[in-house]
Formats: structure tokens, C-alpha cells, sequence
């Protein structure tokens, strides 16, 4: 019987996770959720790594172009995230147009095949939905992660005899320039995550499943997303589930998000369904996914790293926050989640301490700009909802978060 991808391979009593602070804000970020997670003191040992732009600009710096070693992924973080429980990720850089740069993540998804992208939407408390009659939000989607565009078969410009493999190609013939992203799926593609979308709704007692698609117009990809899920569908009849066109799961989103449970889909409509649901229950920052698999996983927020507020601490750790009550909910420390979870919400509800970004999207309140906080200053209002010895500690804790956290070496 396969294991469950969704918890970690063995359970400890102590466990070792790797943290890759990320670039620009996202130092800010991972600096703020270190000094929660030290106040949570769960049964955790830190491993730092480090991965993104910031690696990319000093490995450009040590190493000549062409080599191997100029890269946003070092081998040593590769090593770490291989050898430790699972990782913790801040939000990370990515420039276009910039030769030799590859996306570290979609890398990581690559090396690893963490085929799951996990990216839950639930409404936060002291959070309003921009929806009327404030419906309840509790969705649990899940991306294909490793093939369809995002499997990086990509041609720019096009060899002259691509254009002979599909009669469809040839009104491109005379173009000035032809460029093409191959969308591939695969059997085995389909058939895990639609599995994977489909016992988690077993094990956790949700009661449908939505396979989208647009099998009506993209019929030999998307076509085999949709025949996989009707078939395996059968294997599960205790489960309502039926499929969709994926823009009108856009619309219906909209309309009655209240009706979905769990949504499966491919890797491009996962990232846009998703981003659209998280816009429902606070926004991106306040958006986790993991990215699992059968030999590692991943967890990082949704939101970017927003590199115009580097080193600022002004957007709220609210996002890698919450993708740590996913991880640690992953490593069967669910005390620790709920605890974590509750602590968030308490400060969200007493909205005292809440960052900049946060406040400038609800402009309710005049003053707004005047009553927003740090990233850190709010991430120990969250300790000291965890902790209520923590204002003794919290010079020797912000320090220590500071010291795990520290990017000037990286220059």
C-alpha cells in the first residue's frame, strides 16, 4: 500500500528542517517567522539553506558563465532539503530575461518531482471576505506541480522541422518569428494527483472532489486529465464528484465558493484557480502551498518577495506563517499547528499589530498608514499570544532569528 504523501515519511520525536530565508522581503519575512517559531518551541531543529536570486548574483560572482555552479540552486541546499524532515521557504526572486537564470522552485519541483502543489484557502479570522453574505471558505486544491507549460519544453525561436510535426503548424510557416511552450501531460501525471486529491478527501471526511479542465477545447491534454478522473472516480463512490470547465469554476468561484471541497486540476489552471481563491480569504499574503512528493517536502507562501520592500519589514509574516501550520500539521505536530493557527488569528481579530500591507488593503479606517506595525513587531505579537513569558525573552529571541536570517553575507 503506498504511504501517505501528504505526512511526512517517519514520524519522530525531533525533527530536522531546513528554512531557506529567500530574497528581499523574504528575509524580512523568514526573520519575523523565526522568532514565532522559537516561541512555539516545537520539536524542531533548524538547517539553514539558501536559495533564489541571491544565490544566482553570488554564484555569478565565483563562477564563470557555462559553469554548472552558477546557479539559484546551490547542491548544497539540494543535500539538505534531501536530508532533512521537510523545508521551510521564504518568497523568492525571479527575473526574466536574464541568460542562464532558471527558476530555483520549479527546479526544486523538478529535482524532487514534488508532483503535489497543496494550496488551501480558508478565511482567517479578523479577515472579511470581499464576497456578500460572507460565505464559509475551506477549499483544499490540488495543482498537478511537474508537467503541463510549466514542464519548461519550450522553443524560442522554432527549429524549421517542428513546423512538420502538425498540419496545424502550417499557417505559422511564414511567421517572422514562431515561438512554442509544449503543454505535456502524462497517464501517470494524471492518475497521482487526481489520487492524491481523492484520498485526502477520504482521510479527512469532505465529501466531494472537482476535477477542472477544459477538455472541451484542449482534447488530447486536458481530454486525459478528464478521462483519468472519471475513471478513477469509480474507485471512490462514498465521494461526490463531477468535473468542470476550469473558467467556469473561475465564474462559480465567484458566485458559491462555499460549494468546493477539494479542487484537482492541472499545473496552469492550479495557479490561476488558485491565486483566485486566496483573493477570497485575504489575498496573497496570506496564502500557503506546499509542494510535496514522495521523497520531500516543500512549503512556501504564495505571495512574492516583493523586492521594492526589501529589508523595509513591511509585509506580514502571516503567509509563511500559515504554511507553517500546514508544515507542521505535515510532520503530525498538530498541537503545535493549532496552537500557531489560534495565536494568528488572535492578533488578526484584535488588529493592533498589523503591517503595512495588511491595512492598505482595508483603507476603512483614515489613520491606517499611521497604526501599521513592522514585520517583527508583529510576529511577536503572535509569540506572545504563543508564549506569555516571551516579552522576557524577546531581546535573545529576535537576536537569534536575526543571526539564522542574516543575508549580508550573501552580497
Amino acid at each position: 500500500m503506498a504511504r501517505n504523501v501528504m505526512q511526512v515519511k517517519e514520524k519522530k520525536d525531533r525533527y530536522q528542517v531546513a528554512y531557506i530565508p529567500g530574497d528581499d522581503s523574504g528575509f524580512d519575512v523568514m526573520e519575523a517567522a523565526m522568532i514565532v517559531m522559537q516561541a512555539l518551541d516545537a520539536p524542531i531543529d533548524w538547517v539553514r539553506a539558501d536559495m533564489g536570486w541571491c544565490m544566482w548574483e553570488k554564484t555569478c560572482k565565483e563562477f564563470p558563465e557555462g559553469d554548472k555552479r552558477r546557479n539559484t540552486v546551490p547542491q548544497e541546499t539540494i543535500d539538505k532539503v534531501r536530508n532533512t524532515d521537510a523545508t521551510l521557504m521564504a518568497a523568492i526572486t525571479s527575473k526574466a530575461g536574464v541568460k542562464g537564470f532558471k527558476s530555483a522552485i520549479l527546479q526544486m519541483r523538478q529535482i524532487f518531482d514534488l508532483y503535489i502543489n497543496f494550496r488551501p484557502a480558508k478565511m482567517m479570522p479578523g479577515l472579511e471576505c470581499p464576497l456578500k453574505g460572507d460565505p464559509n471558505i475551506d477549499i483544499k486544491l490540488f495543482r498537478e506541480n511537474t508537467e503541463d507549460l510549466y514542464a519548461a519544453v519550450e522553443f524560442r525561436p522554432l527549429p524549421r522541422e517542428m513546423f512538420d510535426l502538425h498540419p496545424g503548424m502550417e499557417r505559422f510557416k511564414d511567421k517572422s518569428e514562431v515561438a512554442v511552450s509544449w503543454r505535456v501531460y502524462s497517464k501517470e501525471g494524471c492518475d497521482r494527483i487526481i489520487r492524491a486529491a481523492f484520498e485526502y478527501a477520504k482521510a479527512n471526511g469532505l465529501k466531494s472532489v472537482v476535477c477542472c479542465n477544459k477538455a472541451n477545447v484542449i482534447r488530447a491534454t486536458d481530454g486525459m486529465m478528464k478521462e483519468r478522473f472519471l475513471e478513477i472516480a469509480k474507485e471512490y463512490p462514498d465521494i461526490d464528484s463531477r468535473e468542470e470547465n476550469a473558467d467556469a469554476t473561475a465564474m462559480w468561484l465567484i458566485k458559491n465558493p462555499q460549494d468546493y471541497q477539494v479542487i484537482v486540476t492541472s499545473n496552469v489552471f492550479g495557479d490561476i484557480l488558485s491565486d483566485e481563491a486566496s483573493q477570497l480569504v485575504g489575498g496573497m499574503g496570506f496564502a500557503p502551498s506546499g509542494n510535496i512528493g514522495e521523497e520531500a517536502a516543500l512549503f512556501e507562501p504564495s505571495h512574492g518577495s516583493v523586492p521594492k520592500y526589501a529589508h523595509q519589514y513591511k509585509i506580514n509574516p502571516c503567509g509563511l506563517l500559515i504554511t507553517a501550520v500546514m508544515m507542521l500539521e505535515y510532520l503530525g505536530l498538530n498541537d503545535h499547528a493549532a496552537k500557531l493557527e489560534k495565536a494568528i488569528g488572535d492578533v488578526l481579530v484584535e488588529s493592533k499589530y498589523l503591517t503595512y500591507d495588511i491595512w492598505r488593503d482595508d483603507k476603512s479606517d483614515k489613520d491606517w498608514e499611521k497604526k501599521a506595525v513592522s514585520t517583527l513587531e508583529m510576529a511577536k505579537a503572535i509569540a506572545g499570544k504563543i508564549d506569555p513569558d516571551f516579552d522576557k525573552k524577546a531581546d535573545e529571541i529576535c537576536a537569534k532569528a536575526r543571526e539564522m536570517c542574516a543575508w549580508e553575507h550573501l552580497a
